[in-house]
Protein backbone atom coordinates (compact mmCIF):
# COMPACT_ATOMS: atom_id res chain seq x y z
CA UNK A 1 0.00 0.00 0.00
CA UNK A 2 2.92 2.36 0.64
CA UNK A 3 3.99 2.56 -3.07
CA UNK A 4 0.37 3.21 -4.10
CA UNK A 5 0.06 5.95 -1.48
CA UNK A 6 3.34 7.49 -2.66
CA UNK A 7 2.06 7.59 -6.25
CA UNK A 8 -1.19 9.15 -5.05
CA UNK A 9 0.71 11.86 -3.15
CA UNK A 10 2.81 12.58 -6.27
CA UNK A 11 -0.39 12.96 -8.31
CA UNK A 12 -1.81 15.39 -5.72
CA UNK A 13 1.35 17.49 -5.89
CA UNK A 14 1.16 17.51 -9.69
CA UNK A 15 -2.39 18.94 -9.37
CA UNK A 16 -1.08 21.78 -7.20
CA UNK A 17 -2.03 20.37 -3.79
CA UNK A 18 0.73 21.08 -1.25
CA UNK A 19 1.43 17.81 0.60
CA UNK A 20 4.40 17.75 2.95
CA UNK A 21 6.34 14.65 3.97
CA UNK A 22 4.94 14.64 7.56
CA UNK A 23 1.40 14.74 6.13
CA UNK A 24 2.15 11.73 3.93
CA UNK A 25 3.48 9.88 6.98
CA UNK A 26 0.30 10.77 8.88
CA UNK A 27 -1.79 9.39 6.02
CA UNK A 28 0.11 6.10 6.11
CA UNK A 29 -0.35 5.86 9.88
CA UNK A 30 -4.07 6.57 9.56
CA UNK A 31 -4.46 3.77 7.02
CA UNK A 32 -2.52 1.45 9.30
CA UNK A 33 -4.94 2.15 12.16
CA UNK A 34 -8.22 2.10 10.22
CA UNK A 35 -7.42 -0.61 7.69
CA UNK A 36 -8.27 -0.95 4.01
CA UNK A 37 -11.51 -2.94 4.23
CA UNK A 38 -13.93 -0.07 3.58
CA UNK A 39 -13.33 2.32 0.71
CA UNK A 40 -15.21 5.21 2.32
CA UNK A 41 -13.10 4.90 5.46
CA UNK A 42 -9.93 5.11 3.37
CA UNK A 43 -11.28 8.20 1.60
CA UNK A 44 -12.05 9.98 4.86
CA UNK A 45 -8.69 9.09 6.40
CA UNK A 46 -6.73 10.35 3.42
CA UNK A 47 -8.88 13.48 3.07
CA UNK A 48 -8.37 14.38 6.71
CA UNK A 49 -4.58 14.17 6.40
CA UNK A 50 -3.91 15.36 2.82
CA UNK A 51 -6.67 17.87 1.88
CA UNK A 52 -6.62 21.13 3.85
CA UNK A 53 -9.10 23.39 2.01
CA UNK A 54 -11.95 23.24 -0.50
CA UNK A 55 -9.73 23.49 -3.57
CA UNK A 56 -7.50 20.70 -2.32
CA UNK A 57 -10.55 18.59 -1.44
CA UNK A 58 -11.96 18.94 -4.96
CA UNK A 59 -8.67 17.78 -6.49
CA UNK A 60 -8.46 15.01 -3.89
CA UNK A 61 -11.90 13.62 -4.70
CA UNK A 62 -11.18 13.69 -8.42
CA UNK A 63 -7.89 11.83 -8.07
CA UNK A 64 -9.17 9.41 -5.43
CA UNK A 65 -11.91 8.11 -7.75
CA UNK A 66 -9.29 7.64 -10.44
CA UNK A 67 -6.60 5.93 -8.39
CA UNK A 68 -8.74 3.88 -6.02
CA UNK A 69 -11.62 2.78 -8.28
CA UNK A 70 -13.86 -0.02 -6.93
CA UNK A 71 -13.23 -3.52 -8.23
CA UNK A 72 -15.54 -4.53 -11.09
CA UNK A 73 -16.21 -8.26 -11.14
CA UNK A 74 -17.34 -10.08 -14.28
CA UNK A 75 -21.00 -11.15 -14.52
CA UNK A 76 -22.14 -14.75 -14.85
CA UNK A 77 -23.74 -16.44 -17.84
CA UNK A 78 -23.54 -15.17 -21.40
CA UNK A 79 -22.10 -11.87 -20.40
CA UNK A 80 -18.98 -13.43 -18.86
CA UNK A 81 -16.04 -11.16 -19.19
CA UNK A 82 -18.18 -8.00 -19.02
CA UNK A 83 -18.35 -5.71 -16.00
CA UNK A 84 -20.83 -6.58 -13.33
CA UNK A 85 -24.33 -5.42 -14.18
CA UNK A 86 -23.66 -5.24 -17.91
CA UNK A 87 -26.20 -6.84 -20.21
CA UNK A 88 -25.30 -9.76 -22.44
CA UNK A 89 -24.00 -8.70 -25.84
CA UNK A 90 -23.48 -5.11 -24.73
CA UNK A 91 -20.22 -3.64 -25.84
CA UNK A 92 -17.91 -2.47 -23.14
CA UNK A 93 -17.43 1.26 -23.16
CA UNK A 94 -13.88 2.38 -23.40
CA UNK A 95 -12.78 4.33 -20.36
CA UNK A 96 -11.16 7.66 -21.13
CA UNK A 97 -7.47 7.66 -20.42
CA UNK A 98 -6.52 9.70 -17.36
CA UNK A 99 -4.53 12.87 -17.97
CA UNK A 100 -0.80 12.55 -17.67
CA UNK A 101 0.52 13.10 -14.18
CA UNK A 102 3.96 13.25 -12.68
CA UNK A 103 3.98 9.50 -11.95
CA UNK A 104 3.90 8.70 -15.72
CA UNK A 105 6.98 10.80 -16.49
CA UNK A 106 10.50 9.52 -16.26
CA UNK A 107 13.19 11.40 -14.29
CA UNK A 108 14.81 12.57 -17.52
CA UNK A 109 11.51 14.07 -18.71
CA UNK A 110 11.08 15.88 -15.40
CA UNK A 111 14.58 17.32 -15.64
CA UNK A 112 13.99 18.50 -19.21
CA UNK A 113 10.75 20.14 -18.09
CA UNK A 114 12.63 22.04 -15.36
CA UNK A 115 15.14 23.28 -17.95
CA UNK A 116 12.29 24.40 -20.18
CA UNK A 117 10.75 26.32 -17.28
CA UNK A 118 13.60 27.84 -15.26
CA UNK A 119 11.15 29.40 -12.81
CA UNK A 120 10.68 25.99 -11.19
CA UNK A 121 14.25 25.98 -9.95
CA UNK A 122 13.64 28.98 -7.76
CA UNK A 123 10.55 27.31 -6.30
CA UNK A 124 12.64 24.39 -5.01
CA UNK A 125 13.77 26.62 -2.15
CA UNK A 126 12.00 29.96 -2.03
CA UNK A 127 13.37 32.30 0.67
CA UNK A 128 11.18 34.01 3.20
CA UNK A 129 10.72 37.61 2.01
CA UNK A 130 10.30 40.25 4.73
CA UNK A 131 9.18 43.78 3.89
CA UNK A 132 8.77 46.80 6.12
CA UNK A 133 5.21 48.25 6.21
CA UNK A 134 4.71 50.81 3.46
CA UNK A 135 3.48 54.35 3.97
CA UNK A 136 2.02 56.57 1.27
CA UNK A 137 2.67 59.93 2.90
CA UNK A 138 3.40 62.73 0.40
CA UNK A 139 6.32 63.87 2.60
CA UNK A 140 7.70 60.70 4.19
CA UNK A 141 9.53 60.86 7.49
CA UNK A 142 13.33 60.47 7.42
CA UNK A 143 13.24 56.74 8.22
CA UNK A 144 11.01 56.17 5.15
CA UNK A 145 13.13 57.98 2.56
CA UNK A 146 14.54 55.77 -0.17
CA UNK A 147 18.28 55.34 0.29
CA UNK A 148 19.16 54.70 -3.36
CA UNK A 149 18.09 58.12 -4.62
CA UNK A 150 20.33 61.16 -4.74
CA UNK A 151 20.52 63.18 -1.53
CA UNK A 152 22.73 65.81 0.04
CA UNK A 153 24.98 65.38 3.06
CA UNK A 154 22.49 67.26 5.21
CA UNK A 155 19.72 64.86 4.22
CA UNK A 156 21.98 61.96 5.20
CA UNK A 157 22.53 63.56 8.61
CA UNK A 158 18.77 63.91 9.06
CA UNK A 159 18.28 60.21 8.36
CA UNK A 160 21.22 59.20 10.59
CA UNK A 161 19.66 61.07 13.53
CA UNK A 162 16.83 58.51 13.48
CA UNK A 163 19.19 55.60 14.21
CA UNK A 164 19.20 55.95 18.06
CA UNK A 165 15.38 56.00 18.12
CA UNK A 166 15.17 52.82 16.04
CA UNK A 167 17.81 51.13 18.19
CA UNK A 168 15.76 51.80 21.32
CA UNK A 169 12.63 50.53 19.58
CA UNK A 170 14.46 47.31 18.66
CA UNK A 171 15.67 46.86 22.22
CA UNK A 172 12.11 47.17 23.54
CA UNK A 173 10.96 44.27 21.39
CA UNK A 174 10.57 40.98 23.26
CA UNK A 175 13.62 38.78 22.99
CA UNK A 176 13.89 35.04 22.73
CA UNK A 177 11.31 33.42 25.01
CA UNK A 178 12.37 30.67 27.35
CA UNK A 179 10.48 27.42 27.05
CA UNK A 180 9.90 24.50 29.32
CA UNK A 181 11.23 21.05 28.43
CA UNK A 182 11.42 17.57 29.90
CA UNK A 183 15.18 17.72 30.25
CA UNK A 184 17.55 20.59 30.88
CA UNK A 185 18.35 22.79 33.85
CA UNK A 186 16.00 23.34 36.82
CA UNK A 187 13.86 26.43 36.31
CA UNK A 188 13.96 27.79 39.84
CA UNK A 189 12.13 31.04 39.14
CA UNK A 190 9.12 29.29 37.67
CA UNK A 191 9.22 26.67 40.45
CA UNK A 192 8.98 29.41 43.09
CA UNK A 193 6.08 31.07 41.27
CA UNK A 194 4.19 27.80 41.10
CA UNK A 195 4.94 27.03 44.74
CA UNK A 196 2.89 30.03 45.85
CA UNK A 197 -0.25 28.04 44.97
CA UNK A 198 0.84 25.07 47.13
CA UNK A 199 1.75 26.87 50.39
CA UNK A 200 5.36 27.33 49.30
CA UNK A 201 6.06 23.63 48.70
CA UNK A 202 7.54 22.97 45.20
CA UNK A 203 5.92 19.64 44.41
CA UNK A 204 7.14 19.79 40.79
CA UNK A 205 10.38 21.42 39.66
CA UNK A 206 10.03 22.49 35.99
CA UNK A 207 12.99 22.14 33.68
CA UNK A 208 14.24 24.81 31.32
CA UNK A 209 15.31 23.98 27.78
CA UNK A 210 19.08 24.12 27.27
CA UNK A 211 20.40 27.28 25.71
CA UNK A 212 21.29 27.24 22.10
CA UNK A 213 24.87 27.51 21.01
CA UNK A 214 26.19 31.02 20.54
CA UNK A 215 25.99 32.27 16.96
CA UNK A 216 28.89 33.79 15.08
CA UNK A 217 27.83 36.57 12.72
CA UNK A 218 29.61 37.48 9.50
CA UNK A 219 28.46 40.70 7.82
CA UNK A 220 29.28 40.69 4.09
CA UNK A 221 28.66 44.32 3.13
CA UNK A 222 28.70 45.83 -0.35
CA UNK A 223 30.20 49.33 -0.05
CA UNK A 224 30.11 50.35 -3.71
CA UNK A 225 28.90 53.84 -4.64
CA UNK A 226 25.20 52.90 -4.97
CA UNK A 227 25.01 50.96 -1.67
CA UNK A 228 27.49 52.80 0.58
CA UNK A 229 24.81 54.93 2.27
CA UNK A 230 22.70 51.89 3.18
CA UNK A 231 25.83 50.04 4.31
CA UNK A 232 26.79 52.80 6.77
CA UNK A 233 23.31 52.99 8.30
CA UNK A 234 23.10 49.21 8.55
CA UNK A 235 26.43 48.98 10.39
CA UNK A 236 25.27 51.68 12.82
CA UNK A 237 22.12 49.69 13.58
CA UNK A 238 23.81 46.29 13.76
CA UNK A 239 26.73 47.64 15.81
CA UNK A 240 24.35 48.45 18.66
CA UNK A 241 23.65 44.72 19.10
CA UNK A 242 26.90 43.11 17.94
CA UNK A 243 30.36 43.31 19.42
CA UNK A 244 32.70 43.33 16.46
CA UNK A 245 35.60 41.05 17.16
CA UNK A 246 35.60 37.33 17.85
CA UNK A 247 31.87 36.58 17.50
CA UNK A 248 31.07 39.19 14.82
CA UNK A 249 33.08 40.11 11.75
CA UNK A 250 32.64 42.68 9.00
CA UNK A 251 33.82 41.93 5.45
CA UNK A 252 33.47 44.86 3.04
CA UNK A 253 33.78 44.43 -0.69
CA UNK A 254 33.54 46.21 -4.01
CA UNK A 255 35.45 43.90 -6.32
CA UNK A 256 37.21 41.79 -3.63
CA UNK A 257 36.61 41.02 0.05
CA UNK A 258 38.49 43.02 2.69
CA UNK A 259 38.30 42.35 6.43
CA UNK A 260 37.12 45.64 7.95
CA UNK A 261 36.27 44.39 11.45
CA UNK A 262 38.96 46.42 13.24
CA UNK A 263 38.20 49.64 11.35
CA UNK A 264 34.43 49.39 11.93
CA UNK A 265 34.96 48.52 15.61
CA UNK A 266 37.15 51.61 16.10
CA UNK A 267 34.59 53.73 14.29
CA UNK A 268 31.79 52.45 16.55
CA UNK A 269 33.91 53.37 19.58
CA UNK A 270 34.72 56.79 18.12
CA UNK A 271 38.45 56.14 17.85
CA UNK A 272 39.07 56.51 14.10
CA UNK A 273 41.16 59.33 12.71
CA UNK A 274 39.36 61.39 10.15
CA UNK A 275 40.63 61.14 6.59
CA UNK A 276 41.08 64.16 4.40
CA UNK A 277 37.77 65.05 2.77
CA UNK A 278 37.59 64.77 -1.00
CA UNK A 279 36.52 67.41 -3.43
CA UNK A 280 32.98 66.08 -4.01
CA UNK A 281 30.31 64.77 -1.71
CA UNK A 282 30.43 61.03 -1.18
CA UNK A 283 27.69 58.65 0.00
CA UNK A 284 28.19 58.26 3.72
CA UNK A 285 29.55 61.76 4.48
CA UNK A 286 26.46 62.50 6.56
CA UNK A 287 26.62 59.24 8.55
CA UNK A 288 28.84 60.43 11.40
CA UNK A 289 29.92 58.77 14.62
CA UNK A 290 32.51 60.35 16.86
CA UNK A 291 33.01 63.25 14.41
CA UNK A 292 34.09 60.76 11.71
CA UNK A 293 31.92 59.95 8.71
CA UNK A 294 31.42 56.49 7.23
CA UNK A 295 32.92 57.67 3.95
CA UNK A 296 36.15 58.57 5.77
CA UNK A 297 36.26 55.11 7.34
CA UNK A 298 35.94 53.44 3.93
CA UNK A 299 38.69 55.64 2.52
CA UNK A 300 41.06 54.55 5.27
CA UNK A 301 40.56 50.77 4.83
CA UNK A 302 43.61 49.34 3.12
CA UNK A 303 42.95 47.21 0.04
CA UNK A 304 39.45 48.55 -0.58
CA UNK A 305 39.14 50.12 -4.04
CA UNK A 306 35.98 52.25 -3.97
CA UNK A 307 36.34 53.25 -7.62
CA UNK A 308 36.30 49.68 -8.95
CA UNK A 309 33.12 48.19 -10.47
CA UNK A 310 31.33 45.84 -8.08
CA UNK A 311 32.15 42.21 -8.79
CA UNK A 312 30.10 39.72 -6.78
CA UNK A 313 31.51 36.67 -8.53
CA UNK A 314 35.13 37.49 -7.73
CA UNK A 315 34.24 38.32 -4.13
CA UNK A 316 32.33 35.11 -3.53
CA UNK A 317 34.99 33.00 -5.20
CA UNK A 318 37.66 34.55 -2.97
CA UNK A 319 35.60 33.82 0.15
CA UNK A 320 35.01 30.25 -0.98
CA UNK A 321 38.62 29.41 -1.73
CA UNK A 322 40.32 31.08 1.24
CA UNK A 323 40.03 30.24 4.92
CA UNK A 324 38.53 33.48 6.19
CA UNK A 325 36.39 32.12 9.00
CA UNK A 326 33.09 32.69 7.19
CA UNK A 327 31.99 29.06 7.38
CA UNK A 328 30.67 26.91 10.16
CA UNK A 329 27.46 25.40 11.45
CA UNK A 330 27.22 28.21 14.01
CA UNK A 331 27.80 31.01 11.46
CA UNK A 332 25.01 33.33 10.38
CA UNK A 333 25.95 34.98 7.08
CA UNK A 334 24.32 38.41 6.62
CA UNK A 335 24.69 39.98 3.18
CA UNK A 336 23.88 43.59 2.37
CA UNK A 337 23.90 44.36 -1.32
CA UNK A 338 21.82 44.88 -4.44
CA UNK A 339 23.31 41.93 -6.34
CA UNK A 340 24.33 44.05 -9.35
CA UNK A 341 27.42 42.42 -10.85
CA UNK A 342 27.97 44.90 -13.74
CA UNK A 343 27.48 42.18 -16.38
CA UNK A 344 30.38 40.18 -14.89
CA UNK A 345 30.10 36.48 -14.11
CA UNK A 346 28.11 36.33 -10.82
CA UNK A 347 29.27 32.76 -10.02
CA UNK A 348 26.09 31.63 -8.23
CA UNK A 349 27.68 28.25 -7.51
CA UNK A 350 30.27 29.99 -5.32
CA UNK A 351 27.54 31.58 -3.21
CA UNK A 352 25.71 28.25 -3.00
CA UNK A 353 28.88 26.58 -1.76
CA UNK A 354 29.44 29.38 0.75
CA UNK A 355 25.85 29.26 2.02
CA UNK A 356 25.96 25.48 2.34
CA UNK A 357 28.78 25.80 4.84
CA UNK A 358 26.87 28.28 7.04
CA UNK A 359 24.07 27.78 9.52
CA UNK A 360 21.83 30.41 7.90
CA UNK A 361 21.84 33.16 5.26
CA UNK A 362 20.11 36.55 5.62
CA UNK A 363 20.20 39.00 2.70
CA UNK A 364 19.21 42.68 2.89
CA UNK A 365 18.48 44.31 -0.48
CA UNK A 366 18.52 48.14 -0.51
CA UNK A 367 16.43 48.19 -3.72
CA UNK A 368 12.68 47.84 -4.29
CA UNK A 369 11.45 44.39 -5.22
CA UNK A 370 10.37 45.70 -8.63
CA UNK A 371 14.05 46.14 -9.62
CA UNK A 372 15.22 42.69 -8.55
CA UNK A 373 16.44 40.78 -11.57
CA UNK A 374 16.37 43.79 -13.92
CA UNK A 375 19.35 45.11 -15.84
CA UNK A 376 22.64 43.79 -14.46
CA UNK A 377 21.04 42.41 -11.28
CA UNK A 378 22.07 38.80 -10.57
CA UNK A 379 19.99 38.58 -7.39
CA UNK A 380 17.58 35.86 -8.70
CA UNK A 381 20.56 33.54 -9.18
CA UNK A 382 21.42 33.78 -5.47
CA UNK A 383 17.86 33.39 -4.13
CA UNK A 384 17.82 29.55 -3.91
CA UNK A 385 20.64 29.74 -1.32
CA UNK A 386 19.04 32.46 0.84
CA UNK A 387 16.92 31.69 3.91
CA UNK A 388 15.45 35.16 4.59
CA UNK A 389 15.34 38.06 2.12
CA UNK A 390 14.59 41.55 3.46
CA UNK A 391 13.56 44.50 1.28
CA UNK A 392 15.57 47.28 2.96
CA UNK A 393 14.99 50.30 0.75
CA UNK A 394 14.93 52.76 3.68
CA UNK A 395 16.07 53.04 7.27
CA UNK A 396 12.92 51.29 8.52
CA UNK A 397 13.66 48.38 6.20
CA UNK A 398 17.22 48.15 7.54
CA UNK A 399 15.77 48.07 11.07
CA UNK A 400 13.53 45.19 9.99
CA UNK A 401 16.60 43.34 8.77
CA UNK A 402 18.41 43.94 12.07
CA UNK A 403 15.33 42.62 13.90
CA UNK A 404 15.56 39.43 11.84
CA UNK A 405 19.25 39.25 12.75
CA UNK A 406 18.47 39.57 16.45
CA UNK A 407 15.93 36.76 16.29
CA UNK A 408 18.68 34.36 15.21
CA UNK A 409 21.30 35.35 17.77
Amino acid sequence: MIPALARFVDALRAEGVAVSSPEAVDAARALGLLGLERRETVRRALAATLAKDRTARAAFDRLFDRFFAPVRLPADGKGKGQPAGAKAGEKRKRRPEPPETSRHRSPSERESEKKARPGLRLRERRPKIVRAPKRRDPAPEPSRRELTRRMTTEEERTIAREVPRLVEALRLRPGRRRRQARAGRPWLRKALRRATATQGVPFVVPMQAPRRRAVRVVLLVDVSFSVARAAGLFLLLAGAFLEFGRRARVVCFVDRPVDATAAIARWMRGGVRAARPGGRARPGDGIVRGAVSFADVLTGIEGLNLDAPSDYGRTLHALTGARRGVRGRDVLLVVLGDGRANRLDPLPWAFEDLARGCGGVLWLVPEPAARWGTGDSALPLYLPSVDVLVEATDLAGLATGVAELRRRL
